[in-house]
């Protein structure tokens, strides 16, 4: 028997055994219930021993079937803006794919970048954290840089399975995740976060503030780290280019056109919703439902329902949905009290403390997916401020180097995204996620306590 097989049927085991265990006196039956559902789900998410929209179907099918928590609950994830910008993006991406302006594109990119394979990722790095700056939704940017990145590994002979072309993939889907955590409105635990600990205890956190904190570490290593990992974990190089260059340089055509006008609004709408209050969703599902109209638009309506895959549509609702159910039948508040009570977080150094802190950020994000986790981490951080003697904002913002250390794909949505579109082998995610964790949490997550010293963040 493979080892995920193994764990998937042990975990399967431990969710039954959950679900009919008597709860405790201060628990209710249903967050037993959902506990244990919820390991079932966990478990066939994370080995992939089913298609990931099978997990997803049975998650949806358990929950109600044993009225774990209503349908609206269930599948909220359909409601969920995240769906409908995912679909709206995998349109886009189909015309930028049939158009052929992500062949065109994909060669600009590798007229500037691409001297070589190691200098190509750190490119692909290097413009997602730039574009992390000007468009606020992380979706958003994976969906539209992903078809043009497919392209490029197509014309440079990285064929699918290749080291190269998972290289490319994941320098879009970690490089829109790890760096970007340090800029405020780049990604959505971020904002979660903001936002719970504004109406929860009227703590305020500035752009610059969350900058200064956190970009000096994360933001770096998420830089210059990530092209160094992805480059020795996915060795390739560059061999020979399967298209030419005057091949590229062939006239636009009026789909080329049309579709980068297109682009440009559509970019121009996600870089400015603050202003325009339009959810980036929404415009997301527009631009492909321009994208489909006759004449205006580049494809045929029947050529994209033939294209997309609807699976990992309903596997991304469900890992949504997972989270609102945590929420929703108090297993995650249960959960949290449950390791607080579990951690001595008066004793120790600061350091050791600060290790504790994440590391209940940490496990949590394991079963709440990581804009889960900030929701409820935070509406428990007034016992974890008064052992620890922190203040509550330092408590607050403890759990951002936490989330650096993902180490399965569905507990980050832009993650889930990225193995949609690109279709990758959740294998390969773990393969540069797993290290890159252990890297987390031995290297950045010192540094960034360091340096909360030296900016005078932290006192103890």
């Amino acid at each position: 028997m493979k080892i995920n097989h193994l764990i998937a049927f042990l975990s399967i085991i431990m969710g039954v055994v959950l679900f009919f265990t008597p709860p405790p006196v201060d628990i209710s039956p249903v967050v037993m219930r959902a506990a244990g559902v919820v390991i079932i789900a966990v478990s066939l998410f994370a080995t992939a021993v089913i298609p990931e929209f099978l997990g997803g179907l049975i998650f949806f099918f358990l929950c109600v079937i044993l009225t774990i928590a209503p349908p609206n609950i269930v599948f909220s994830g359909f409601f969920s803006g995240a769906v409908w910008l995912v679909l709206g993006g995998m349109i886009i991406g189909i015309g930028i794919e049939v158009s052929g302006l992500g062949a065109r594109l994909a060669g600009k990119l590798e007229r500037v970048f691409g001297g070589s394979y190691f200098k190509l990722i750190c490119g692909t790095v290097l413009l997602m954290l730039v574009l992390a700056f000007l468009v606020p939704s992380a979706v958003g940017r994976v969906t539209m840089m992903l078809p043009v990145v497919l392209a490029l590994a197509g014309r440079l002979g990285f064929k699918e399975g290749s080291n190269g072309r998972a290289g490319l993939i994941l320098s879009v889907g970690m490089g829109t995740l790890i760096a970007p955590f340090s800029i405020l409105p780049a990604n959505v635990p971020n904002v979660v976060l903001s936002g719970a600990a504004e109406a929860v205890h009227g703590v305020q956190f500035s752009y610059t503030d969350w900058l200064l904190l956190h970009f000096p570490v994360l933001g770096v290593i998420g830089f210059i780290g990530l092209p160094i990992a992805i480059y020795f974990l996915f060795p390739d190089k560059i061999e020979k280019r399967l298209i030419k260059e005057p091949e590229v340089l062939q006239p636009w055509s009026f789909d080329e056109k049309k579709l980068l006008v297109l682009l440009f609004i559509t970019l121009g709408l996600w870089a400015t919703d603050n202003l325009h209050g339009i959810s980036p969703a929404w415009v997301s599902l527009g631009a492909g439902i321009v994208c489909s109209l006759p004449v205006v638009g580049v494809l045929p309506a029947g050529q994209v329902i033939s294209k997309i895959n609807f699976g990992p549509i309903i596997f991304l609702a469900s890992v949504i949905g997972m989270g609102a159910v945590v929420t929703q039948t108090g297993l995650g508040e249960s959960l949290a009290h449950f390791l607080i009570s579990k951690v001595d977080l008066t004793e120790g150094t600061g350091l050791q403390k600060f290790y504790s802190v994440i590391g209940l950020g940490w496990f949590l994000q394991l079963f709440t997916t990581l804009p889960g986790q900030p929701a409820i981490m935070t509406a428990v951080s007034e016992p974890i401020a008064l052992a620890t003697g922190w203040s509550l904002p330092t408590v607050l913002m403890a759990q951002v180097p936490a989330w650096i250390m993902v180490i399965f794909p569905y507990q980050a949505p832009v993650l889930v995204v990225t193995r949609v579109i690109s279709g990758l082998a959740i294998s390969k995610f773990m393969k540069l996620m797993i290290p890159f964790a252990i890297f987390g949490a031995l290297v950045s997550i010192p540094l960034q306590y360091y340096w909360w010293k030296y900016l005078g963040y932290l006192q103890s």
